[in-house]
């Protein structure tokens, strides 16, 4: 497969570097020196230094061969442009990175699809929703919602004093029948199991739990956890993603903003309508103590810069702060940065990556719906077939791969997270079989495709399709 892309900033690097590491052909384009030359220097791709807007570059790319070209330049009009030209060229499928998202919003006179692309990603805003997610649910590390929010996962570190240490899964559902939840995985020293009902937990042990929203505030209960929504905000950086997130929250929450930009503070002031603006720095720490940061539920550190992030971030779980979320532009952070108890690490390029991964995989007639941070697994949502095993035997007796759990069947519209003893005629009942469920899988990566095969009849021809590595999301 043949990919070129345009832009080897953050975004379009990282997006190359995991790439890179699935075996693909890769041409990377971008006018600056100093990233070519990153690019050369840390990964296997083929290096053109030109503008990705001028098609003598673009056919130097070779371009008119490629399957997918990304767009992926900090300018709109520059990937709007370099699409154009891709497409004319005969690029098979383009993406293209906008950072102003009232592009994809009906009435605009710039449409995107006339401009040959195919999909648009917005970075800043993705991040701003995980970020609002996160303060939303300032118990979790991590939370993904599924099938339109009716059902949740969501990673929670325990430490020594959580009831659950000591005791084993088989323990933690005896305790809890009165509602259905699932563990479905842990990470224990950088390593993602799925484990088996004996599995015993520890401290630091990072718990991925499933259930219905619904059954949420029961499970936060059993697991002696506030599900208190944060109430008081402190942003820290007027940037794009700073202001999304002040916007969608100051109607709901008491929210302050921070920049050490006066100018960007005093226009940030005057767009938005509840929120307190403040010009200063949020690395300063008799500052932050002014502003009593102690009575701060979430600290928010989004500036433009990684390092100021990271120490404002640092700084606020020093003073006693609720929940801490920092983004950062390395992906690699995200994994390597977690384990620190510094609060929640986020990036808008590994947002990047995960939303250009799952448009590749779906192309490919993969399922994947979600791919998971710091973990090598995934979401994926499988059909079953007529003939299938999964349709004939209950799932205690399927004998599917260890890295493999299912999280949740919806026939019909009609939710359940299914215990050992369950069968799809529990759920059939006068229905005709020909309208099968769908099974929704956490599964690890290196078990996607042995698992599909007990969801789909004999005559089935599994994609050959297989992800190797980790991903970094």
């Amino acid at each position: 497969m043949r990919i070129v892309i345009i832009g080897a900033g953050e975004v379009g690097f990282h997006v190359a570097k995991s790439l890179s590491e699935l075996d693909y052909d890769i041409a990377v384009v971008d006018t600056n020196h100093k990233k070519c030359q990153r690019a050369n220097e840390h990964l296997d791709v083929i290096v053109i230094k030109g503008n990705g807007s001028d098609e003598k570059v673009l056919e130097q790319a070779n371009v008119a061969d490629a399957d997918y070209v990304f767009t992926l330049t900090d300018s709109d009009e520059t990937n709007l442009i370099s699409s154009m030209q891709a497409h004319n060229l005969g690029a098979k499928k383009i993406i293209a990175r906008l950072r102003d998202f009232d592009y994809s919003k009906n009435g605009h006179s710039v449409i995107p699809e006339k401009f040959g692309i195919d999909m648009v990603i917005h970075p800043e805003a993705a991040v701003a929703q995980e970020i609002i997610r996160l303060v939303k649910h300032p118990y979790a590390d991590k939370f993904y919602e599924f099938e339109n929010g009716k059902a949740v996962l969501f990673s929670k570190k325990i430490n020594h004093r959580s009831n659950l240490v000591g005791s084993t899964v088989e323990d933690f559902h005896k305790k809890n029948t009165d509602f259905k939840c699932l563990v479905i995985a842990i990470m224990r020293d950088e390593k993602m199991t799925i484990p088996s009902s004996s599995f015993k937990f520890e401290p630091d042990d990072y718990v991925f739990f499933f259930t219905k929203s619904k059954n949420l505030d029961l499970l936060l209960n059993s697991l002696g956890i506030s599900s208190s929504n944060s109430k008081r905000v402190m942003i820290a950086g007027a940037s794009k993603i700073g202001r999304l997130i002040a916007r969608q929250l100051e109607a709901e929450m008491s929210v302050r903003l921070i920049d050490n930009a006066k100018d960007k503070a005093v226009a940030v002031a005057n767009e938005l309508n509840d929120s307190i603006v403040i010009h200063s720095d949020a690395t300063d720490v008799e500052f932050l103590k002014g502003e009593n940061i102690n009575e701060v539920d979430s600290f928010i550190a989004v500036t433009e810069d990684q390092q100021l992030n990271l120490l404002a971030g640092i700084l606020a779980k020093q003073l006693k702060v609720k929940q801490s979320i920092i983004h950062v532009t390395n992906p690699d952070y995200v994994k390597n940065m977690s384990d620190l108890g510094m609060g929640s690490i986020v990036s808008k390029n590994t947002v990047s990556v995960n939303s250009i991964v799952k448009a590749i995989r779906i192309d490919h007639k993969d399922n994947v719906i979600q791919l998971f941070s710091t973990l090598d697994m995934e979401a994926i949502e499988i059909e079953a077939e007529k003939n299938s095993k999964a349709v004939r035997l209950p799932l205690a007796n399927l004998n599917m791969p260890h890295g493999s759990i299912v999280a949740l069947v919806n026939h019909n519209g009609h939710l359940t997270i299914p215990a050992g003893d369950f069968t799809y005629d529990i759920l059939v009942g006068d229905y005709n079989l020909n309208r099968s469920g769908h099974y929704y899988i956490s599964v690890s990566y290196n078990e996607s495709e042995i698992t599909k095969q007990f969801f789909y009849d004999s005559g089935h021809n599994v994609n050959p399709m297989k992800v190797d590595g980790t991903i970094e999301s």
